[in-house]
């Protein structure tokens, strides 16, 4: 099947409706017409906005928080969903309250409120000691400002413009921080640092023009003066990477809520602070996680090596923020009690995501301890390490952020102080708790395969949780803890779900690895999530129409490399699955959820190591007839943009189209332009230091150009897809674009789109539609035989 190259702008002139296709008038379909397209290329442009608008339309769940009412099998659930708006391509953020009724393992709307639309907020929170107060952090488009707004009981207080005061709010989840004072006297929350001051026309007449000749005429000059600008506007302050392009580093900020007074705290030397939070007391003393800048910031979005430190500070500014911990840290959260901190920490450097350990800080004895040990292998049987009770299979915590309310409550034992949170557990998310009391460690939801689940918040013991599969976006649920039966530790969670809209005609599995790593003690540390059409029908109609054939298949390994595909809804599978392809998700060896000693088995191989095992998992689909091997291609992101780089050159005939996202071309290029050059050296195995940038050297250099894709250009030969995010700062675009125009100047088949404005992940909506139509567009050309 031939689809004419220009019928992807009848695509995008109808992309922005969000009704299904078959809803177009005669006449847009005569303009469509007139304007030189086929009427084949028109309605496969048809199915393909229908199948986008129906998989990336599914507002997905991205906060809960729940509360008991008076009736015990009666709860309060507020919550936010992110939507796309497709009229006028943005992503929305919407919130609804929601009472339900908890029965039968099911959860009932017995009343719910008019959803509302709430973009403009960046953080929300309200005061744990008087439910009444609420705190919201809003960005103002229309007025360009920031403004700090206390509600008390549904009824607006004050509203404080705080523009000029600093920057923009950091809502993230590395810096993002909002908290209430114990008197709730003080907000804390995190925002740009001020802009210093612009060069202005000095004002002669001023009573301070002429000046006393004293001091130096090399002493340091602060504020505006002369006519110049403030010497340190335009000193380098590199941001943080990725996602945070042009934003000043942060700082904390203390608002007194009485009158709106604001202060800016005084960050220590070398650091940004983010994630604060106050501790027990009257005094304001305030604990946060500090970056540390190192020679230069390194990238911090999906990185959770980065030095960094658990600080304890106060209000006051006579009193010096202290280190307490140093590591790669996150997540601090007070316990129950007010005893502790509880905090993630991981290796500094190295991979960017491992396994991670849970620590407890004693606030009273100043000291640090491990809850949660890092886990080199899964064990068969349950075991007890450093003291603590570990679930048979249990891989060790593989967790980017603690959730901010995460403690559950044990009836009739206050004593006992359960964390709940959302770890990887091979090729799917699980929910487990950590009690403190007795140091065990448990899984409330199945890693079967049949579905992935997450903590978003606790109250009492009720605990709210979204529960996602490949052919269902995220839907709520809503758990219960159970007392332990007298003489056990164990505790129960019975959960009560809402009803999930699957998609028809989507199954799955997950298929275990048939090569068998044995090195080591590395064991079952890679396998693949299947996820396909079970019936041709009208829709797979383009791509598999016959069931006595089998379906066409993409292979897509993650990125990272250290990460993982689990079993939660994708838009862009469950898209690619309604058009009639197998998508074949591949986790290898170096993926997360498997151990630390997984993770570790890639370092040094990152050009070898997967390649084999992704090639040896699309062959285990092709030997039990569920893909064909004549139909196979290719999709891969980041360093599985690599990976399918490599392949193209290595592996040539294997896919008959490989599309490439932001991929890594050049390794010794984005080490040198990247906001994580420290990921070419760490996946090299090489060593690597934040103090100290190591040089690119002719010898390193060499390594690299060996394990890049742009060594290998003369021998690719297959159709290659290219896209690129124009600011992406994870991966810079000139390496793909050289590597464009070497496949171009060659000859070889090479398409390239780039996205003005876009990051790494190429995730705004005019990005997710046009990317969506160029790869089915380009997979319908490639294999179509007689284009080849």
């Amino acid at each position: 099947m031939y689809i004419p190259a220009n019928s992807s702008s009848s695509f995008s002139s109808s992309g922005r409706n969000t009704s299904s296709m078959d809803t177009h008038s005669n006449q847009a379909a005569s303009a469509e017409a007139s304007a030189g397209n086929s009427g084949a290329s028109v309605n496969f442009a048809r199915a393909v906005q229908e199948a986008f608008v129906r998989t990336y339309g599914k507002p997905a769940l991205a906060k809960a928080s729940v509360r008991q009412t008076a009736k015990p099998d009666v709860v309060g659930v507020d919550l936010v969903t992110s939507q796309r708006d497709f009229t006028n391509d943005i992503k929305r953020k919407v919130s609804q309250s929601m009472t339900l009724w908890l029965h039968d393992g099911q959860a009932d709307v017995l009343a719910d409120c008019q959803a509302t639309d709430i973009s403009s907020e960046v953080s929300v929170l309200q005061s744990p000691t008087d439910s009444s107060l609420r705190a919201v952090l809003r960005a103002s488009k229309e007025k360009s400002g920031c403004f700090v707004e206390i509600w008390r009981g549904g009824v607006l207080a004050s509203n404080y413009d705080v523009s000029a005061a600093h920057g923009q709010f950091y809502g993230d989840e590395t810096f993002g921080s909002l908290a209430w004072s114990n008197d709730n006297s003080y907000l804390l929350y995190a925002a740009e640092k001020p802009e210093y001051a612009k060069a202005k026309t000095e004002d002669k007449s001023s009573s301070d023009y002429d000046l006393e000749n004293d001091g130096s005429i090399g002493d340091e000059i602060t504020g505006s003066v002369a006519g110049f600008a403030d010497p340190r506007r335009y000193q380098l302050d590199e941001d943080w990477g990725e996602t945070f392009n042009g934003k000043r580093p942060p700082v904390l900020v203390a608002l007194r809520v009485a009158d709106g007074d604001v202060r800016i705290l005084t960050s220590p030397e070398g650091v940004s602070p983010g994630q604060a939070l106050f501790l027990p007391g009257n005094d304001h003393r305030i604990a946060f996680v500090g970056y540390a800048h190192g020679a230069r910031k390194p990238g911090l979005v999906y990185c959770q090596n980065r030095p960094s430190g658990l600080f304890i500070s106060s209000l006051l500014d006579s009193v010096a923020a202290e280190c307490v911990y140093n590591g790669a840290v996150r997540s601090p959260r007070l316990t129950p009690s007010s005893r502790a901190l509880v905090f993630i920490s991981t290796a500094p450097g190295g991979p960017h995501a491992a396994t991670s350990a849970l620590m407890l800080y004693d606030l009273a004895t100043r000291s640090a301890e491990v809850v949660v040990p890092v886990i080199d292998h899964p064990s068969e049987s349950p075991q007890v390490l450093d003291g603590t009770h570990l679930p048979a299979g249990f891989p060790g915590l593989f967790v980017n952020q603690l959730p901010h309310a995460p403690w559950l409550g044990c009836v009739g034992d206050p004593s006992r102080e359960l964390l709940a949170l959302t770890t990887i557990w091979r090729s799917t998310y699980a929910v487990v708790t950590v009690d403190l009391l007795t140091r065990r460690v448990q899984r409330h939801t199945p890693v079967d395969g049949t579905a992935s689940a997450a903590v978003l918040g606790c109250a009492g013991d009720l605990l709210a949780a979204s529960f996602s599969t490949p052919g269902s976006p995220s839907t709520l649920s809503v758990g219960r803890l159970e007392a332990p039966a007298a003489g056990e530790d164990s505790v129960t969670v019975q959960w009560h779900r809402r009803p999930a809209a699957a998609q028809e005609n989507l199954l799955w599995n997950v298929v275990p690895s048939k090569r068998g790593n044995t090195e080591g003690d590395v064991q079952s540390s890679c396998e693949s999530i299947f996820v396909y059409p079970a019936q041709p029908n009208d829709l797979t109609k383009y791509f598999w129409h016959d069931k006595s054939q089998p379906r066409p298949l993409v292979v897509m390994p993650h990125g990272g490399p250290h990460s993982t595909y689990t079993l939660d809804y994708n838009p862009l599978v469950a898209g690619l699955v309604r058009m009639g392809f197998g998508v074949l998700l591949v986790n290898f060896t170096g993926s997360l959820g498997f151990g630390q000693n997984a993770v570790l088995a890639q370092i040094g191989r990152m050009d070898t190591l997967s390649l084999t095992e992704i090639q040896d998992a699309a062959a285990a689909i092709h030997a039990a007839h569920n893909g064909d091997p004549k139909r196979t291609v290719y999709l891969g992101g980041s360093y599985s943009g690599y990976t399918g780089a490599l392949l193209a050159a290595r592996a040539p005939g294997f896919y008959r189209g490989i599309v490439l996202r932001n991929p890594v071309i050049a390794v010794a290029d984005n080490a040198a332009m990247s906001d994580i050059p420290d990921w070419c050296w760490a996946e090299l195995g090489l060593s690597y230091s934040f103090d100290a940038p190591p040089a690119l050297t002719p010898e390193i250099y060499k390594k690299m150009w060996a394990a890049s894709p742009s060594s290998m250009v003369d021998a690719v030969r297959d159709p290659i897809l290219l896209m690129l995010g124009a600011s992406d700062r994870r991966v810079p675009p000139p390496q793909s674009k050289a590597y464009y125009s070497r496949l171009k100047a060659a000859g070889k088949p090479v398409q390239c789109r780039v996205y003005p404005n876009v990051g790494h992940p190429l995730d705004s909506v005019e990005a997710e539609r046009d990317s969506f139509v160029s790869i089915a567009r380009f997979y319908a050309k490639s294999l179509d035989d007689s284009s080849r």
